[in-house]
C-alpha cells in the first residue's frame, strides 16, 4: 500500500512538471539550431583579408577584388559592397577594426518571399525574441539575426554593436537634463 501511494505520488509530480515545462515553453529536447553567424564562407569576427578570400571562392557572391571594398568616415572602418548571386541582390560586410561586426544580405524578392523566409527561419531557430512590423530579430547575447520587412537578413555582433552605439551617445544638454529633472518630479 505504501508502495502504491509513492508510486502514484510520483506519477503526479512528473505529470504536474511535464505539463509546466510544455505550458511555459521550455524547450526539453533543445530543437532550435544556435544562431548563425554569417551566411556560406563568411561570418562575423572575421578580418578584413579573411574576408576577402572567402568572397573571392564562394559562389554566392560576385565578388570583384578591391574596387568592391570601401573605407568609411570614422576611424578604421571599412564596407564591401558586392553584388549576389541568384537569391541575394546585394551583400554588405561592414567592419569595425578591421573584424566583421555585421553583415547584410538583401534578398531577390524575385525569387522570395517574406513568408516562406520567415517561416523557414522560425522552423530553424524557433519564434523570433523580438517582432515587430519593421523585422523580426533573434537574440542570443552574441549574435543579433534580423529578418527585415524588405527582405534582408542582418547578421551582428552584439558586443561591438553595443560598444559602438555607447560611444556615439551624445550627452545631454543642460536643457534636456533639466527637462528631464521637470518630468521626473512630476
Amino acid at each position: 500500500m505504501v508502495l502504491f501511494k509513492k508510486s502514484k505520488r510520483y506519477i503526479y509530480y512528473s505529470v504536474l512538471c511535464s505539463l509546466f515545462l510544455l505550458v511555459t515553453g521550455f524547450k526539453v529536447w533543445g530543437t532550435d539550431s544556435p544562431l548563425p553567424k554569417g551566411y556560406g564562407s563568411v561570418t562575423l569576427g572575421m578580418t578584413l583579408d579573411e574576408v576577402k578570400e572567402a568572397l573571392k571562392t564562394d559562389p554566392a557572391y560576385n565578388y570583384r577584388g578591391d574596387r568592391d571594398v570601401s573605407l568609411l568616415s570614422g576611424e578604421n572602418r571599412a564596407l564591401i559592397s558586392v553584388d549576389g548571386v541568384l537569391f541575394f541582390e546585394e551583400c554588405l560586410f561592414q567592419f569595425e577594426d578591421d573584424i566583421l561586426y555585421i553583415i547584410t544580405l538583401n534578398l531577390n524578392k524575385s525569387e522570395l518571399d517574406y513568408y516562406s523566409v520567415f517561416s523557414k527561419l522560425c522552423e530553424k531557430y524557433g519564434e523570433p525574441d523580438s517582432l515587430s512590423p519593421e523585422k523580426s530579430q533573434w537574440d542570443n547575447g552574441s549574435v543579433i539575426f534580423s529578418l527585415e520587412k524588405n527582405l534582408s537578413l542582418r547578421y551582428i555582433d552584439a558586443s561591438t554593436f553595443e560598444e559602438l552605439q555607447k560611444s556615439s551617445q551624445v550627452k545631454e544638454t543642460a536643457k534636456e537634463k533639466t527637462r528631464q529633472d521637470f518630468l521626473d518630479s512630476l
